[in-house]
């Protein structure tokens, strides 16, 4: 049985698990699991792509869930090692995933398995998820909710260089399809032009953006929104009958997911009065919704304790990107930190990624510190702070 976050991780990298091809590190996973003692359950989000859920039974305290991505983002070029070989050099442990975020699963289950080894029990019951998908569209996590998942608190082990991250922006995007009317091009008017139709919009939309820069966030400034994209038409001789808009709007904590929407659809009408012909469809795609834990929140307590007993500074920050903790905050009421060894901006996502070693097995003595602690629940129904 292995006795520690490096072995797992060792063995996890060495299991390819791109997104959509998870199957294998799910089953390997769960049998670390119950290797562990813990009770396991696969839950396949789709063919082939299970979740992992393991339960350890413990005291009275907090339900505590302990969660992270088995997915990987493709290996892709420019490597000079083995992209699953697990290699290590000095301090570092190479491999796709290493870093995002095989390492976090791998401290989170190896302080399992030391408590165990060591005959200590956790001061609540423990939860351990390894999701499915989260770099594509999070159908892990959603999953995970849409099942009923309950827990009193949350920690997901992304890569925030051994930081606690107690919030996050959100990320909407949007597809913008417009429709007009074709001609030739020597009559237009004749047609409904959908690209010119299009460009009203995105117009208006730029007014928003610039409106946005005046609701600034004291963590994260203002929200922005981004036209990325425009595609329409066919042949320069034909009037364009669709046009098609993508747009990125990051959201912050405050914000939802409705008054988004009602952005565009006033970008919309704005633009209809110029073209009252005008017709656009606004299609949705996974939306991230951005979160914000109190920093007197139970969980945060309990995690600063741990970081100080395992002798590392209490690094307090936020996050500009989205993650999966929006989802569990607000779609199960889970109030949620993020934590985690790896550097995200200089290591996840590239060619040769790594993890610092020394930051694994240090991130996997916070974790057990976690586990152990009697800090008590002082959260409500709301995730909020009881005064």
């Amino acid at each position: 049985m292995q006795r520690s976050a490096r072995t797992i991780l060792e063995r996890l990298v060495r299991i390819p698990s791109p997104t959509g091809e998870e199957r294998a590190a799910a089953e390997a996973f769960a049998v670390w699991c119950a290797d562990a003692g813990l009770e396991v359950a696969l839950q396949e989000v789709a063919p082939g792509r299970p979740n992992v859920i393991a339960r350890w039974k413990g005291g009275g305290g907090p339900h505590l869930l302990l969660t992270g991505h088995l997915d990987t983002v493709p290996v892709g070029e420019g490597w000079t090692r083995d992209p699953f070989g697990a290699e290590v050099e000095g301090k570092r442990l190479y491999g796709r995933g290493a870093c995002d975020m095989k390492g976090g699963l791998a401290a989170m289950l190896g302080a399992i398995v030391d408590l165990q080894r060591r005959g200590e029990e956790p001061a609540g019951d423990v939860t351990v998820a390894a999701v499915v998908g989260e770099e594509e569209d999070s159908a892990g996590t959603r999953a995970l909710v849409a099942q009923g998942m309950h827990a009193d608190r949350a920690v997901l082990a992304e890569p925030t260089s051994m930081q606690l991250v107690l919030s996050n922006r959100g990320l909407l995007n949007f597809r913008l399809v417009v429709k007009g009317a074709s001609a030739h091009a020597s009559a237009p008017a004749l047609g409904r032009n959908a690209v010119t139709a299009a460009a009203a919009i995105v117009l208006e939309l730029e007014s928003i953006a610039d409106e946005l820069t005046r609701r600034p966030h004291p963590q994260f400034g203002p929200p922005s929104l981004t036209v990325g994209t425009i595609h329409g038409g066919t042949r320069p001789y034909v009037v364009p009958d669709r046009c098609e808009i993508e747009v990125d709007r990051r959201i912050n904590p405050g914000e939802t997911a409705e008054k988004v929407l009602g952005e565009l659809e006033t970008a919309i009408a704005l633009a209809r009065r110029r073209l009252p012909w005008l017709e656009a469809d606004v299609i949705a795609g996974p939306d991230y919704l951005p979160f914000e834990t109190p920093g007197d929140h139970g969980l945060v307590r309990s995690m600063t304790m741990a970081m100080t007993e395992a002798g590392i500074p209490r690094q307090i920050s936020a996050w500009r990107a989205a993650s999966d903790a929006g989802l569990l905050v607000h779609g199960a009421g889970i109030p949620c930190v993020l934590f985690g060894p790896g550097d995200i901006e200089q290591a996840a996502h590239r060619p040769d990624e790594w993890i610092d070693l020394d930051d694994l097995d240090t991130a996997q003595r916070v974790f057990e510190h976690v586990l152990l602690s009697r800090e008590p629940a002082q959260e409500v129904a709301d995730g909020s702070v009881s005064q």
